[in-house]
């Protein structure tokens, strides 16, 4: 969306600098024909007033166009920087939202490291509550044997009495 606006500010850019172009040719073309006009007005020329008569509206003609041209310049300068400002919304709403998503991720990185630490100390929990059982499994294993000796060493003695 911003690359259309840009391009959309461009070529108004563009049609702003051909209407200024146009306007400056106008207002030679317009002060050609004045300086023809007073030219013709100092000379007695027959047909003289046919022609002052036709520069005249060819120079009525050409200050409407020029009045036309600087209304349609007016309106691409107001588009432009509507578009500009609108360009400028666009790039504070990417650069906050920029913003917002570095914050998730720092959180989200944030307790993927804290859920990985958890993870390793249960694994080590597990690995010495597995050591302990071992160890109390060899213990049990051992007062079993103990036991088993002792039972049959009173046997012995019992048998023997």
């Amino acid at each position: 969306q911003m690359d259309q606006m840009r391009n959309e500010l461009l070529q108004e850019k563009s049609a702003r600098q051909d209407l200024e172009c146009d306007k400056m040719s106008l207002e030679r073309q317009n002060k050609d024909l004045r300086s023809r006009v007073t030219h013709l007005e100092g000379s007695q020329r027959t047909g003289q007033d046919s022609l002052v008569s036709k520069l005249n509206g060819r120079i009525q003609e050409l200050e409407e166009r020029l009045q036309e041209e600087e209304r349609d310049n007016t309106n691409l300068q107001q588009a432009n920087r509507k578009l500009e400002r609108k360009v400028k919304e666009l790039k504070m709403q990417a650069d906050d939202e920029h913003v917002n998503l570095q914050s998730e991720r720092d959180q989200l990185t944030q307790r993927l490291k804290t859920a990985k630490r958890q993870m390793d100390e249960a694994e080590e929990e597990i690995e010495r509550l597995e050591h302990a059982k071992k160890k109390l499994q060899r213990d049990l294993d051992e007062q079993v044997e103990a036991n088993e000796q002792l039972q049959s060493h009173l046997s012995s003695l019992r048998n023997e009495m």
